[in-house]
């Protein structure tokens, strides 16, 4: 599980920092304007489902069934089946979907961005750009199937490496869309479209080498499929109480000027430490644990399921004290730049400060959710994430109406999704699917320890660079990073949290 959480981790931070070059572009040559909240909030809806079905709902319902047949240890003709019945019945819904959308793609914005609607021609530019985003949603969520065969098969890396060509396809349509449409909102949306149809046919190659050449037939209602639908719809909630608040924040922040970008680009930052942790454990976690559970090996499930939060927390406390401590210098140094100023580097470094707060339940809650899904429950995750849902739309409304402006859209997330890992947590433990193991709270703090010292080196330094004229942005956070991570390093080994991976039983090689 290790060896391919790593695999995971590393190819999506390539990803994300080929993510950051892609949106320091954006920055500079769009910044912070109408155009720029116009294509974030084109972008949303494709990428929300990109989020649902690759991080999310889809693994969650068809994993488990696909792990299943292949333990079966019979022909692989019946996985084979399954897995192209359902690759037909997606790509036919996906199709009808985006064809409504093309037809009432004014009336959907209406909804989903109802402060664009008093500007007329903001209005009309959300909703040409979603007009070419939205075929996005077709690839990208075929991309999804193909991932969930591949990870099933032990093979991570070309899911995990599958947003690279994403990020490259924008960063090259900056480029080559700029100067052949009317603005670079248009540019950028083409190139969504363009890195839809790569991706797909990319990891439809390497599932074709797998043993699965998928396409449209005629889809069947069997049992296997009425079995992955009824796991599939609660989980589109369950397993995404994240995604749905950023879409319910995004419609209260479509009433605020500017911050639509201003909750892109600190939610891009954001993402970095998510995905790198928890949604690669996620990922690599499900696999696992589906196979434990089907082998009815529980109290190694539950084992692994206590190493995974301890890994977590070993990365995302000292990322998170490090988020909180140098939101301003990472945003300045990254963005400041061309149309992005000194102001808009203030505005959206307080949007990061305040999501940082959130990111361990952000991670804790990704490596609880595969206890439920791994057992074929989405249907507790789906109940505990409407009771977030509510609540985040409920604070959302408070804060809006006491004038908290972009800040109260960001901490109703953050409520809520702390309200998510309680009810998890909570759930999980009486239902004897989970239990903490008796040296858990003690390792935790060995974590926390390192992890201030680490956050107060990185605010020396800080203060330091903010006096200083001798070197530029780049230089002062490569530096002020490297020392705070040297730092976190060396009071670890003292303290003993690193021996918490090296001296698990997990990564002992059995003796045949």
């Amino acid at each position: 599980m290790l060896r391919n959480f790593f695999t995971v981790s590393f190819f999506i931070s390539l990803s994300r920092i080929l993510g950051f070059i892609r949106d320091i572009l954006i920055a500079q040559y769009v910044g912070v304007s109408v155009l720029s909240d116009s294509f974030f909030a084109a972008f949303r809806l494709p990428n929300f489902f990109r989020r649902i079905f690759a991080e999310g709902a889809f693994n969650s319902a068809f994993v488990p069934i696909f792990v299943e047949k292949l333990n079966e240890k019979k022909s692989t003709i019946d996985e084979r089946n399954f897995a192209q019945n359902i690759f037909s019945w997606l790509f036919y819904i996906l199709f009808i979907f985006t064809i409504l959308a093309q037809i009432f793609m004014p009336f959907l914005m209406k909804i989903l961005f109802p402060g664009f609607f008093n500007d007329s021609e903001k209005f009309t530019l959300l909703v040409n750009l979603s007009r070419i985003t939205i075929f996005y949603l077709i690839f990208i969520s075929l991309v999804s199937l193909f991932s969930g065969i591949l990870n099933s098969l032990g093979k991570f890396a070309i899911p995990a490496s599958s947003p690279i060509i994403l990020n490259l396809t924008l960063i090259a349509s900056i480029f080559v869309f700029g100067n052949i449409t009317p603005n670079y909102g248009y540019a950028l949306s083409w190139g969504v479209f363009c890195a839809g149809i790569l991706q797909f046919l990319v990891i439809a190659f390497f599932s074709y080498r797998a043993g699965f050449l998928l396409y449209p037939k005629i889809p069947k209602l069997n049992f296997d499929i009425k079995k992955f639908f009824r796991k599939l719809l609660p989980g589109l909630v369950g397993a995404n109480v994240m995604q749905i608040n950023l879409l319910v924040d995004s419609i209260f922040a479509s009433m605020i000027a500017g911050a639509v970008s201003y909750l892109y680009y600190a939610d891009r930052i954001n993402q970095l430490p998510l995905a790198m942790i928890g949604i690669a454990i996620n990922v690599a976690l499900l696999p696992n644990l589906s196979k434990k559970i089907k082998e009815r090996d529980f109290v190694n499930a539950i084992n692994v399921q206590n190493l995974a939060l301890e890994v977590g927390l070993i990365l995302v406390i000292p990322a998170t004290l490090a988020l909180t401590v140098i939101s301003y210098p990472i945003i300045s140094t990254l963005f400041e730049r061309g149309a992005f100023g000194e102001e808009q580097s203030k505005l959206v470094a307080n949007a990061l400060l305040f999501y940082s707060f959130g990111l361990p339940s952000y991670v804790l809650v990704k490596i609880m959710e595969p206890t439920f899904f791994s057992r074929g429950d989405t249907k507790t995750p789906m109940k505990i994430a409407i009771l977030c849902l509510i609540n985040n739309v409920l604070f959302n409304y408070i804060f809006y109406i006491f004038n908290f402006g972009y800040v109260g859209i960001i901490l109703s997330s953050v409520i809520s999704s702390y309200l998510n890992l309680i009810l998890l947590f909570t759930i999980s433990i009486k239902k004897k699917h989970f239990y903490f193991k008796n040296d858990f709270i003690k390792k935790t703090a060995l974590v926390i320890i390192p992890s201030i010292f680490m956050a107060l080196s990185l605010h020396l330094l800080k203060n330091i660079f903010n006096n200083s004229q001798y070197f530029n942005k780049i230089i002062e956070l490569i530096i002020t990073i490297s020392c705070g991570l040297l730092v976190y390093l060396v009071v670890s080994y003292f303290s003993g949290s690193l021996n918490i991976i090296t001296k698990s039983n997990f990564l002992k090689r059995k003796n045949k």
